[in-house]
């Protein structure tokens, strides 16, 4: 098993380093740790300019991170797990993707956010970036524990495909899970959609019930795929907006981890899920693992 795990030296990205060293790898992982950083840009538009200066800032950079991610890894090597450390030229986000493509990552491990202020304001940025372009399943860590799981399933391709990739990994195997489904909300927002297909009202009920018993089934069935592979789990099944209730029940449950996969359903489905992954990455208090179909586990 291959796993990034990007280090700039901000509180977030140790969390994240933490963790790592808390869950249990098979014996064959290695965990690539990895940097990323950019040259100056010579401004003065000096005619015949070598701009030597900046080959040497970059070596000192190259230099300071090396020096800094052998630090940063002495807890991974103490807890006896392999490491790699890569110090990439470029912006972050590229660096990480461009790496789990290069290595064929299973995993990418970031913290939530980068370093000081105007970085936290971007939080955004590297993590979401990150997430919305990875090859692989991206895991935004914000919590140094993840022992109890809230599952979320929707019935699509990536949300079926988190039992097989969690069981693969291992990672997680004897953790407490509360397998989480959401129906259609219960409230005019949904009849206003479903007007724009000019159903009745008759299949405007049957819609409701339709998607009520789809949540029971997928709850179930996901619940039952997860305690097959060694991580017990109950059904919660919730009516509402699924971002929002996706967030409640990881409140309530007391989780440290929502695993949701990376998109829903189709193009009708869309307008009520919206972008339920997105959403809830970047509103969790707790740490998020965004699993994308399509991608058999290596």
């Amino acid at each position: 098993m291959k796993a990034i795990l990007a280090l700039d030296g901000s509180a977030p990205s140790l969390v994240a380093r933490d963790l790592v060293v808390g869950l249990p790898w098979p014996a064959d992982a290695t965990i690539h740790l990895l940097a990323a950083y950019q040259v100056p840009v010579d401004w003065t538009g000096v005619v015949g300019s070598t701009m030597d200066w900046v080959g040497d800032i970059q070596d000192a950079i190259r230099d300071r991170l090396d020096e800094q991610l052998q630090a940063h890894a002495a807890p991974l090597v103490d807890a006896g797990l392999k490491v790699e450390q890569h110090v990439i030229r470029g912006r972050a986000a590229d660096a990480i993707n461009d790496l789990a493509a290069e290595i064929g990552a299973d995993l990418i491990v970031t913290g939530s956010r980068g370093r000081g202020q105007l970085a936290s304001m971007l939080l955004g940025s590297v993590a979401t970036e990150v997430a919305t372009h990875a090859p692989c399943p991206v895991l935004v860590v914000r919590l140094a524990t993840a022992s109890r799981l809230l599952v979320a399933t929707d019935g699509s391709g990536s949300s079926k495909a988190i039992p097989e990739r969690l069981g693969a990994w291992g990672i997680f195997r004897g953790s407490q899970a509360n397998a989480v489904a959401v129906s259609v909300p219960d409230d005019p927002a949904f009849e206003l959609m479903v007007g724009l297909y000019t159903l009745s009202d008759e299949r405007v009920g049957a819609l409701r019930a339709e998607s009520a018993g789809k949540a029971q089934t997928d709850g179930e069935a996901m619940a039952e795929r997860l305690t097959s592979i060694g991580i017990p789990a109950t059904v919660d099944v919730r009516n509402g907006d699924p971002a929002h209730e996706i967030l409640a029940a990881a409140e309530d449950h007391g989780s440290d981890l929502i695993v949701i996969g990376s998109r829903g359903l189709g193009a009708v489905e869309r307008l009520v899920l919206g972008s339920v992954a997105r959403n809830v990455a970047i509103h969790a208090r707790c740490s998020v693992l965004i699993i994308r179909d399509g991608q058999a586990p290596h």
